[in-house]
């Protein structure tokens, strides 16, 4: 479904971390790769996308209520190849023009951005007016995320991107055993992400400012 300036929109702006440290070749591969992400999500749920300064880029999606779990499947996508990314969330209306996101305006994009130019040693943050209780999940969440190994994250991604597959399915994508994929889903504290990324998709504890 496409973007209008009437819905609700969840707006990701995200930051590379140290991708200074890569080297031309790595670099490219990664923009391929990213750039091959955003287009499946903009064909699966109707998301716009801009990359900008190099190593920054911006989400838009049409339904706010897959805003957190579509942050933590980049978090995942850029820790599984042993990087990671800074991410900044907001939602409420935006309004696109003929030059797409990249001249979008609205204060989802606003916030979102000046979220990311605040951003501390938190990789992940959310910036509209919410319940205090669940600001502390988004930062025991951040952590957990922060411990994954490359090998967890992929299980993880995966198990996310397909909506909980049985994990012997896992393990035939991933070359592995179901025991093996089951524990690494367990180091990766899944039940607990996934029971969060129910809670947010609820949004009956933030409000719209």
């Amino acid at each position: 479904m496409p973007i209008s300036q009437e819905d609700n929109t969840g707006v990701i702006t995200a930051d590379i971390v140290s991708s200074q440290s890569l080297n031309q070749s790595d670099y490219e591969q990664l923009l391929v790769q990213l750039k091959y992400y955003l287009t499946a999500l903009r064909a699966e749920f109707g998301a716009e996308f801009h990359i900008f300064r190099g190593d920054s880029f911006q989400i838009a999606l049409p339904k706010a209520q897959a805003l957190f779990k579509q942050a933590i499947a980049i978090r995942l996508f850029f820790i599984q190849q042993g990087l990671d990314v800074k991410v900044s969330l907001a939602q409420g209306q935006i309004k696109l023009s003929q030059g797409g996101l990249a001249t979008a305006t609205g204060e989802a994009l606003v916030k979102a951005g000046h979220g990311l130019d605040n951003i501390k040693n938190q990789r992940l943050v959310y910036n509209n007016a919410c319940d205090e209780s669940f600001l502390l999940n988004i930062q025991f969440i951040d952590l957990l995320l922060g411990k994954l190994s490359r090998k967890q994250a992929q299980a993880l991604l995966l198990y996310l991107q397909q909506d909980k597959p049985e994990h012997a399915l896992l393990a035939e994508q991933l070359s592995t055993s179901r025991a093996n994929v089951t524990k690494l889903l367990n180091l990766a504290n899944y039940t607990l992400i996934d029971t969060f990324i129910t809670l947010s998709e609820s949004y009956t504890f933030c409000k719209e400012t």
